[in-house]
């Protein structure tokens, strides 16, 4: 099961509105904010190449994790979107996964000047070594080429 839902994230198809598990998969919640979780990480501000910038932040309490990102398109008419797409590491059962698991969030396509943010997510499992990064890509939500990973 496990490697069914790890193929369907890699091929799964998000569109604008839509929860952050486009697959097979139960990690996350949607919520209606943050709970006060102990820690939270912003990763600050995140560009590719000038054409699309984002943000992600991170709240947790040991391995209980929210999330909430956002995406930014700044080009018009070049085919793509912002897309911020995040990465971690999920424990079911007794063991962590060793495959980093994806979600995208935030999507973009506008070039209207406003960001597109995500809902707000919680954990179902625990979550651990949550990264964001923000990507070009298309309205489904499938990469093209992305920055770094931030922390």
């Amino acid at each position: 099961m496990k490697k069914i839902a790890a193929i369907l994230a890699g091929t799964a198809v998000l569109t604008l509105g839509s929860v952050m598990p486009a697959h097979a998969s139960d990690d996350w919640t949607k919520i209606s904010g943050w709970t006060g979780l102990a820690n939270k990480q912003p990763t600050g501000y995140m560009n590719y190449n000038g054409q699309v910038e984002g943000w992600g932040r991170v709240d947790w309490s040991g391995t209980t994790v929210e999330v909430h990102t956002g995406a930014n398109d700044l080009w018009d008419g070049d085919g793509f979107c912002a897309v911020t797409q995040l990465r971690y590491h999920v424990k079911t059962g007794s063991s962590w996964n060793p495959d980093w698991q994806y979600r995208t969030p935030a999507i973009d396509c506008s070039s209207n000047g406003s960001q597109v943010t995500s809902p707000y997510y919680s954990s179902n499992y625990p979550i651990k070594d949550v990264t964001f990064r923000t990507c070009l890509g298309f309205s489904d939500g499938r990469i093209w080429e992305c920055g770094n990973w931030s922390w």
